[in-house]
C-alpha cells in the first residue's frame, strides 16, 4: 500500500464509519458519516430549509425532504457545492414522467443516469471527457452516488426485496457524467433550456452498450454501425418502444459534423436505420411486440420495427475523450428522460 494513504484515525472514527453503514439500506460501499456539522454545511448551499419538500420517493413512497437529500450526500462523499445537482436529479426522478416507481422494482437493471449541462459543470470539476463515466473523478461519482444512495436508503429499494433487478450493473452505483461544449446545441437547449443555463437531465437507462467503429470515415458509414448496434431484439426499446439515449464521442461527432450533419438529421436516420426485423424475434417475443406496440400494425406488420417512439425520442449527448466510439443506452422503456435546472 502507498504510504501515502496510510493514515491515523481519531478515536471512534472507525466505529462512526461502521454506524453508517449499519444504520439502513445502503450500496454496499463505506459511506461518510453525516454528522450535524457535515449536513448543516450541505444545507448551507441552497436556499430551500432542511423541512422543504421535494417529492415522493417510491417505492417506500414516502415525502423526501431537503435535509433528507443533504444526509444522503454527505453519505456519498459530495461536497456541499455539489448539492443544488443531487437536489435537481433527485426532483427529476420524482417527476411522474420518469415512472421511479417501476424504474426502482423492476427486474430490469434501469437506473438514474445524470448528465450536467451549462457552466456548472465546468465550476463543480464534473468531467466529461477520457473515462468521464468511470472512476477517477469525483464529482461524478459523488452525484451519481447520492441519487442512487437516496433511491436505496429513501425510496427503500432493497435489492431481493423491493429492488427485484435479476442482476443491475455498475450504473447502480454512480452513474454521472457532463455534456461536453462542442459545435452541437446541447441536449437541455432542446429540452427549453437556454444553452448557458445550468441544469441536468437524469433518464432511466440499462447498461450501455459500446459502438466501437475505427473504420467508418464518413457520416453515413458511421450512423449505419451506431444504428445497427441499437437495434438488437432483446432491449426493452426494441420490444416496447420509448426512449434511447446516445452518447457520442468527439471523434465520430466530428464525422457526422464534415457530413453536414446537425442534430435533428442524425436523429432522423437513426430512427429510419435503427429497426429490428420482424424475423429476429422468436414467435412468443413477436406476439409480445404486437401487444406492447399496437400502433405500429394497425394497417399491416411491417418487415422491422424501430426502436424509438420517434426521432426525438433518440436523446443524444456529446462526451467522451479520443477514439471512435460512441456509447447506446436502451432505457427501461416506460420511462421518460425529465430535465431540470439547477439551483442559483
Amino acid at each position: 500500500m502507498p504510504e501515502a494513504l496510510l493514515s491515523e484515525l481519531p478515536p471512534g472514527a472507525e466505529a462512526a464509519l461502521e454506524a453508517a453503514m449499519e444504520g439502513g439500506p445502503g450500496d454496499g460501499l463505506p459511506l461518510v458519516p453525516p454528522t450535524r456539522r457535515a449536513v448543516d454545511a450541505m444545507l448551507g448551499a441552497v436556499q430551500e430549509g432542511p423541512r422543504h419538500a421535494l417529492g415522493i420517493m417510491a417505492p417506500a413512497m414516502e415525502e423526501v425532504t431537503v435535509g433528507d437529500a443533504a444526509v444522503c450526500a454527505v453519505a456519498a462523499g459530495c461536497k456541499p457545492s455539489y448539492f443544488p445537482v443531487v437536489l435537481a436529479a433527485l426532483e427529476a426522478v420524482m417527476e411522474p414522467e420518469f415512472n421511479f416507481l417501476a424504474i426502482q422494482a423492476t427486474t430490469e437493471l434501469a437506473s438514474p443516469l445524470v448528465i450536467v449541462h451549462g457552466p456548472i459543470a465546468e465550476r463543480l470539476g464534473v468531467h466529461s471527457g477520457s473515462g468521464c463515466l468511470g472512476p477517477g473523478f469525483r464529482a461524478n461519482a459523488a452525484i451519481g452516488r447520492a441519487v442512487r444512495l437516496a433511491a436505496v436508503r429513501l425510496g427503500m429499494a432493497v435489492p431481493g426485496e423491493t429492488d427485484m433487478a435479476t442482476f443491475g450493473h455498475g450504473g447502480k452505483f454512480s452513474a454521472c457524467f457532463a455534456e461536453a461544449v462542442c459545435g452541437w446545441e446541447p441536449l437541455h437547449a432542446t429540452r427549453g433550456f437556454r444553452a448557458e443555463q445550468s441544469a441536468v437531465t437524469v433518464v432511466g437507462a440499462d447498461a450501455p452498450v459500446n459502438v466501437n467503429d475505427y473504420a467508418s470515415g464518413s457520416a453515413e458509414s458511421v450512423l449505419r454501425m451506431i444504428a445497427g448496434t441499437m437495434a438488437y431484439p432483446g432491449s426493452n426499446n426494441a420490444q416496447g418502444g420509448g426512449e434511447v439515449l446516445l452518447v457520442i464521442s468527439p471523434q465520430h461527432l466530428g464525422l457526422l459534423v464534415s457530413g453536414g450533419m446537425d442534430r435533428m438529421d442524425v436523429q432522423r436516420a437513426l430512427f429510419e436505420g435503427a429497426r429490428v426485423p420482424m424475423k429476429r424475434f422468436s414467435p412468443e417475443i413477436a406476439e409480445r411486440v404486437r401487444g406492447r406496440r399496437p400502433g405500429l400494425f394497425t394497417d399491416a406488420e411491417p418487415d422491422a420495427v424501430p426502436v424509438a417512439d420517434g426521432p426525438a425520442s433518440i436523446l443524444i449527448a456529446v462526451a467522451g475523450g479520443p477514439g471512435s466510439h460512441t456509447l447506446f443506452f436502451p432505457t427501461y422503456g416506460e420511462t421518460r428522460a425529465v430535465t431540470k435546472p439547477v439551483r442559483g
